[in-house]
């Protein structure tokens, strides 16, 4: 078996290797070597570097398909969450607040029994349309209730996947 003289790349040191070894240890070093042949020349090449590139190209590949999922969660998010906005006076883009929906809910309730007990005073046969404005109210301030509860429950779940997807995005993010 014939053997060649190659130079470590680690610390320069030579090396006699057999000529059909891929891989091998630097006894100065310790370092674990590729041992590259084309048709001229011999060399050698760190494992570990290559082995850290590698870690470093999943990382890199790992980090850009999270980043799309966030981007893709976050656009899922604005479409799904326009169904539950509304616009205010100045044109702003405005999502559902507890307190308000509560608030406005009483005050449309307190003016239909407002208005209904002021109609029975001057046309009493009147005051069942009263009544049914109260219905409607009371029934309105649900429908809202309901849909506020949908949107925090889809909000909560939006938050969730993605307060998990920058999680790991901060576990990988560090070791580059």
């Amino acid at each position: 078996m014939q053997t060649e003289t190659v130079t470590c790349s680690a610390c320069g040191a030579p090396l006699s290797i057999p000529d059909n070894v891929e891989y091998v240890g630097c006894r100065f070093c310790q370092t674990q070597l590729h041992v590259q042949r084309n048709q001229s020349v011999v060399f050698t090449e760190v494992l570990q570097s290559l082995h850290r590139q590698t870690e470093r190209l999943a990382d890199n590949t790992e980090i850009i398909r999270l980043q799309q999922n966030i981007e893709f969660l976050d656009k899922e998010w604005k479409d799904e969450s326009a169904e539950f906005t509304t616009t205010d006076s100045q044109g702003r883009t405005v999502f559902p607040d507890k307190d308000l929906v509560a608030i406005e809910g009483k005050m449309m309730v307190a003016a239909a029994v407002i208005g209904t007990v002021a109609v029975f005073f001057f046309y009493p046969l009147l005051s069942f349309v009263g009544l049914v404005c109260i219905v409607a109210v009371v029934g309105n301030n649900k429908l809202r209730q309901e849909k506020l509860a949908r949107f925090e429950g889809k909000q909560a779940a939006y938050q969730q996947k993605r307060n998990d997807l920058l999680d790991q995005l901060r576990q990988i993010e560090p070791r580059n």
